[in-house]
């Protein structure tokens, strides 16, 4: 089984802007325009980290556009969680090669799913490549996902220059809850070996992740996980 890498987090917010800000004056971290979904009415900032890694900091932007069933649903789930604090969302891995995602697929029966990715003010658009392709076997259980991306330089965490106010030397942890032997089945025992992880007392999902600053301070990211809220949506639209 391949080793995967780290590729990015979703934090869920109420207000992208105000919340990055906030993020900005409690820990020194800049954060450059991610763009917006058409699929969906979110868009987000990017906030890069060490290791071609970035927090993708996400909140709904449309309260009135009309939309499919399913994705209204998660509009007014996403809506209502934000809404009692930030939540993290997602964390995801990425596949160093195109067969190694094609593997992931292959192993959760699902599909390298391609889709039209985020939409940016200067008019460029990104395109999104992930598995397994069914957030009820990955984000709903608190588990990862997995991308692929074809060009590493237009990459969200190297895309924009970023110093940080707080200059960042490595991502020094990862606090998640659930059980250690499931995450280890789901990622393949060497990239579980080789994630900074850290459990914690709590149901599966994100909960913090840790920076080392240059200066050898830490920066602790913490919020609480959505995948419970999300595994119950998930259920309510099988």
């Amino acid at each position: 089984m391949a080793v995967h890498d780290l590729d990015h987090f979703t934090l869920g917010v109420r207000h992208l802007y105000a919340a990055a800000e906030q993020l900005r004056v409690e820990t020194g971290l800049r954060s450059h325009e991610g763009g917006w979904l058409d699929v969906m009415p979110t868009a987000h900032r990017v906030i890069p980290l060490p290791g071609d890694v970035y927090v993708n900091v996400e909140s709904v932007i449309d309260h009135q556009a009309e939309l499919p069933p399913g994705v209204d649903a998660f509009r007014t789930w996403f809506a209502e969680t934000t809404r009692r604090g930030n939540h993290w969302m997602t964390w995801n891995l990425r596949a160093r090669s195109r067969a190694d995602l094609e593997e992931v697929a292959w192993r959760f029966g699902g599909e390298v799913v391609t889709a039209p990715g985020a939409r940016r003010p200067d008019g460029t658009t990104t395109t999104t490549i992930m598995a397994p392709g069914d957030a009820a076997v990955t984000w709903a259980r608190g588990l990862p996902n997995w991308y692929f991306h074809e060009d590493l330089t237009q990459h969200p965490a190297r895309r924009a220059a970023m110093t940080h106010e707080r200059p960042l030397r490595e991502i020094s942890w990862l606090e998640v809850g659930g059980d250690p032997s499931e995450l280890e089945e789901h990622v393949g025992p060497e990239t579980f070996a080789a994630l900074p992880l850290r459990f914690v007392d709590g149901p599966a999902g994100l909960h913090g992740v840790g920076l080392t600053t240059g200066d050898g301070a830490e920066i602790a990211l913490r919020a609480p996980s959505a995948a419970a809220g999300l595994a119950k949506l998930a259920a309510q639209e099988a």
